[in-house]
Formats: C-alpha cells, sequence, structure tokens
C-alpha cells in the first residue's frame, strides 16, 4: 500500500510539473503564429526566444522557428533551421516542402521543384507539394512570384556642363535590359556618349546570379565600335557573399575587377567593397578603388554612399568619392560629390534623378544631371 501511495504521489508530481510546461510551449508557439500572421515577424520571433531550453530544442518549435525566419526573409537562417532538422529527419516530408517553399521565395526553381517531388514521392496527395509545382512551372512561364520580376528595363539621359568654357557640353544615353527567367539573369545594353564633339556607342552584355541572398556573382562584356574615347574592348566580373546577423543586419562583402582596353592603353580596376543593409531599409557602402595603367601611375582611392527611404514612394542617396576616374583613356585623382532621389510612381515603375560634381586634378570641374527610369514585370 505505502509503495503503491508513492508511485502515485510521484507520478502526480511529474505530471504537474511537465503539464504546465507543454502548455507553457504550446502558447508560446500559438502567440508566436500569430504575430506571424499580422506579419510581426521580429516580434513572433522575440516570443519563441522567451521558451525554455527544452523546448527550444522540439522539433515543433525548431520548424516553427524555421518558417517564421523564411516567411521574414530571413533565407539563410531559415535554411540553416532546415538543414539541422532535415538531418536529423530526413524524410519528413513536412520539412522537405519547407526546404521547397524555401528555395522557392529565393527563387532557385530547380531546387524547389526537386524538394516538391521528394515530398510527391512519399505522399501523392500531399496537396500543398502539388501546388508548390504548378508555381514552379507558372514562374517558369513568367508570373513569377510575389517580389520576383521577370524583366527589368533601364534607360535615362544625362548632362553635364564645366566651369572651363573651352571644354563643350557632354550628353549621353542609355538602355538596359535583364531577363530573368530562373536563378540566372541575363542583361544587355547600349549606351550613347557625346563628348570632344565626338561621339561614341557602347554595347555590353552579360550574366549574374538573380537571387538576392549568400553567394552573388556577375561578369560582362563590353565592346565600342570605332571608338574615339571609350574603350575599344571591355570586361569585368564581380563576386561577393551576404551574410546575416542575428540582429537581422545583412553584411555583404564584395569584389569587382574590370579591364578596360583603350587606344592609348590599358587600365584594369579593382574594387573591394562593403554593403550593409539595415532593417529599416538604409544601405551603406563603403569601397576602395584601384586602378593600374600603362600610361599613368597606379592609384587608390575610395567611395562611400548611403541610401534610405523617407516614405513608401522615394528613396534618396547620397555620396563621395576620391578616387581615380577613366576618361579617354587616363585614370585621375577625381573628387566626386553625388545624390539623388528615385520616386515609386507605381509598383512597377521607378523614375531617378541623380546630380553630381566632379574635380578632376589638375584638368576641370563638370557638373552634371542625370534622369532616368526602371521599369519591372
Amino acid at each position: 500500500m505505502k509503495k503503491t501511495f508513492a508511485k502515485w504521489a510521484l507520478t502526480t508530481v511529474a505530471l504537474s510539473l511537465t503539464f504546465p510546461a507543454t502548455a507553457f510551449a504550446s502558447d508560446i508557439n500559438s502567440r508566436a503564429l500569430e504575430l506571424a500572421g499580422q506579419d510581426k515577424f521580429s516580434d513572433a520571433l522575440a516570443v519563441l526566444s522567451q521558451a525554455n531550453s527544452a523546448t527550444q530544442a522540439s522539433y515543433e518549435h525548431r520548424f516553427l522557428r524555421a518558417r517564421i525566419l523564411s516567411w521574414a526573409g530571413k533565407y539563410d537562417r531559415a535554411e540553416r533551421e532546415l538543414n539541422s532538422l532535415m538531418m536529423e529527419f530526413p524524410s519528413n516530408a513536412d520539412l522537405q516542402l519547407a526546404a521547397g517553399n524555401l528555395a522557392y521565395y529565393q527563387g532557385d526553381l530547380n531546387k524547389a521543384e526537386r524538394y516538391y517531388q521528394m515530398v510527391l514521392v512519399q505522399a501523392p496527395d500531399y496537396v500543398d507539394a502539388s501546388r508548390g509545382l504548378e508555381n514552379v512551372r507558372n514562374a517558369r512561364q513568367g508570373r513569377l512570384s510575389e517580389g520576383r520580376h521577370l524583366w527589368r528595363i533601364d534607360g535615362g539621359l544625362g548632362f553635364s556642363g564645366f566651369d572651363d568654357n573651352t571644354i563643350s557640353d557632354w550628353d549621353e544615353q542609355y538602355l538596359r535590359a535583364e531577363y530573368a527567367p530562373d536563378t540566372l539573369a541575363y542583361h544587355g545594353g547600349l549606351q550613347r556618349y557625346n563628348r570632344f564633339d565626338e561621339t561614341d556607342v557602347q554595347i555590353t552584355a552579360g550574366i549574374s546570379d538573380a537571387v538576392r541572398g549568400g553567394w552573388d556573382w556577375g561578369v560582362e562584356l563590353g565592346v565600342t565600335p570605332d571608338a574615339v574615347f571609350r574603350p575599344d574592348f571591355s570586361a569585368g566580373g564581380r563576386i561577393g557573399r551576404a551574410f546575416e546577423a542575428a540582429s537581422g543586419t545583412v553584411f555583404y562583402p564584395n569584389v569587382s575587377y574590370r579591364y578596360d582596353n583603350y587606344a592609348t592603353g590599358d587600365i584594369q580596376t579593382v574594387q573591394p567593397g562593403l554593403t550593409t543593409y539595415l532593417e529599416n531599409g538604409v544601405i551603406l557602402t563603403g569601397r576602395l578603388i584601384g586602378t593600374f595603367q600603362e600610361i599613368e601611375d597606379d592609384q587608390v582611392g575610395w567611395l562611400v554612399q548611403g541610401r534610405a527611404p523617407v516614405s513608401d514612394k522615394i528613396q534618396i542617396n547620397a555620396g563621395y568619392a576620391q578616387a581615380p576616374e577613366a576618361i579617354n583613356g587616363i585614370a585621375i585623382d577625381t573628387k566626386s560629390l553625388f545624390g539623388g532621389v528615385t520616386y515609386s510612381i507605381r509598383e512597377d515603375l521607378d523614375v531617378h534623378l541623380n546630380l553630381a560634381r566632379d574635380d578632376r586634378e589638375d584638368s576641370y570641374v563638370r557638373s552634371s544631371v542625370n534622369v532616368g527610369f526602371t521599369y519591372k514585370r
């Protein structure tokens, strides 16, 4: 009798300790889901962090955290959480579906398709996976997911005047189109320059990574037929890697390289830099600029720039550079102060106004204005 009572007493104590903890975990998850449904993702993640260590180690808690990170656009962190779970539960269809959705959000349609098909092999009637495959097919036909665009077209024109009246004014026009059917983006451009009472037309084409987050790269080639002051041939590329801090700030260290072949000689430009994306929409960029050329000494300069939203429709940018600038085949140290504003007319159409003042060492002071547009569909 005493043993029976003791066993009952221990069981009662254990249940009294277990049930409140389970209820507490359930309340936390429910509250986090409620906040996420209101797009308050930071608040939802903060609520999840309040759970005790045992709850935070549970499958349900980790899976919910991964889903909320994915909804919040924190793709790197969501992917790390999902990968950790899939190592423990490699045949879990729910995790595979979430991984497919995450790949789809990032525009990696091939990867998304593979995960959706893995789900359907295990569960042929899994409606969400079938719907995911349909979304992939639609995206490939041009009806891309929200926030992604199949086409982007940029165009504009610029004018420059000089403090030295002996130098004639400059003008230029440009048009650039980019097509991003999947994880790669292909672009081509045409730019007409009128300088020194001569005209050059440069043609460019390139390919780049179309998905933001993680590794980012791009290459571009350019030619100027019968060039007078532009390079006869140019080639360049960039590579970078985005890292997200626990605070949500994204750091993007990168480096770009460009080779220009002028009639007067070759110029090579290397630019290591760091761009920081803050959660309030502010973007800060710092960059070193080094040039290596045949007919002038090698030079090193720098640039700083910032961009910030001031309303839902307006963004402003400003910056300063003291760096070598290549014009007519010669790179010379130039001090530049520049800034501008972007206005969103519609969700698919922006217009830009940019101003700049360049003080080219022992040469001239140039003031310029550029107006342009960006159209996305």
